[in-house]
């Protein structure tokens, strides 16, 4: 993939997007295995998910300030699990799976794994996104310097609101956050904030001048280690697909699917032209995420597919028959399940919220 062309790096940031996006649901899927929901292993695994969500957004931003249009509620863009890590180099499987010591080491570690100091920028296979994110900024002074590359930066489109993003525990404001992307030197920091907070720089451990946030790497480095114990598990089956759940579990798993695709159509809301109320979609994404998919994911963990395994939060594309009415639907898909899971009534209640 050529790094070239002002088209080359919209196809790069969007592809960034998607490296972002495919890492929130296996973190996601061992954090709702941890069976203690308020340890530290479970609070640290949150903070690396709601920053890979504000890594997300700030490629978006960058998308929107050299003109190009980010996609979120697309199969093409919504991950399929197990599969390839984007672009990195050794291939790397990524899947579904509890939070054990093999997750957190071979997978985990790996993708945010610090780059080897002086390795070269690669806009294409990388070992690290450090090198992904230095070569999108080597490209953006590049092509800056040949033209006005932040001419029409769609400033009313981006999400830079510091009150859409609230540091979690064991992430510092310190680090970085929202950043309206509308000139070279803005856009530098947005990809910065990512370096820094995921896989860090050579071997520092922080984040922050401050040192008060651990790098994603460290967060999950402390956890194999045994700094923070993880405690017990749910043995939950590894990449689950809806249709081969068992027949009665069906229901909830398609639920959870259409909730989890729910979040992309609400990204693609936040960043169209003219949305009248930002704040409010930026609410209903985080309730969406806090209130009902996470209570529906933890549920599936408690129903047996065998004498040994539990099911699991497919995370898949759902289609919905109208996008722009993607609430209906959700109330239709969730109105029954209280009957079967009367645990999730509360949940479930939320959905009129939407």
């Amino acid at each position: 993939m050529p790094l070239d062309t002002v088209d080359d790096l919209r196809e790069h940031l969007q592809l960034a997007i998607q490296i972002e996006l495919t890492t929130i649901p296996p973190y996601l899927y061992a954090m709702y295995s941890i069976e203690d929901r308020a340890n530290t292993a479970t609070k640290l695994i949150r903070s690396v998910a709601a920053e890979e969500m504000l890594h997300a957004t700030l490629m978006a931003n960058i998308l929107l300030g050299v003109g190009g249009e980010p996609r979120f509620y697309d199969p093409e863009v919504i991950p399929r699990y197990p599969g390839p890590l984007p672009h990195h180099t050794p291939e790397l499987i990524v899947e579904l799976a509890p939070c054990t010591p093999d997750v957190i080491e071979n997978a985990f570690l790996t993708i945010e794994r610090p780059g080897v100091p002086g390795a070269p920028d690669e806009a294409d296979n990388w070992e690290s996104q450090g090198q992904l994110y230095h070569a999108v900024e080597n490209a953006m002074r590049r092509l800056d310097a040949e033209g006005d590359l932040f001419a029409t930066p769609q400033r009313e489109r981006q999400l830079h609101d510091p009150h859409g993003y609230v540091t979690v525990k064991y992430d510092s404001a310190a680090s970085g956050g929202m950043v309206v992307v509308d000139s070279l030197e803005r856009a530098i920091e947005a990809t910065e904030v990512a370096i820094h907070q995921g896989e860090g720089l050579s071997d520092d451990r922080f984040a922050d001048e401050s040192s008060e946030e651990l790098t994603h790497y460290s967060k999950f480095l402390s956890i194999l280690d045994g700094e923070v114990e993880v405690g017990p598990i749910r043995n939950a089956m590894h990449s689950p697909h809806l249709l081969d759940l068992p027949e009665h579990i069906q229901p909830l798993a398609r639920f959870s699917n259409a909730l989890y695709s729910y979040l992309f159509v609400v990204m693609d809301r936040l960043f169209a032209p003219d949305t009248p109320d930002r704040h409010h979609l930026v609410g209903t994404m985080y309730g969406s995420m806090v209130a009902l998919l996470a209570p529906v994911a933890r549920c599936l963990m408690t129903l047996p597919v065998s004498a040994t395994e539990f099911a699991g939060p497919p995370f898949e594309f759902y289609e919905f028959a109208d996008a722009n009415n993607a609430e209906q639907e959700l109330c239709e898909l969730g109105a029954p399940l209280a009957t079967a899971h009367p645990s999730l009534a509360p949940a479930l209640a939320q959905l009129d919220r939407l």
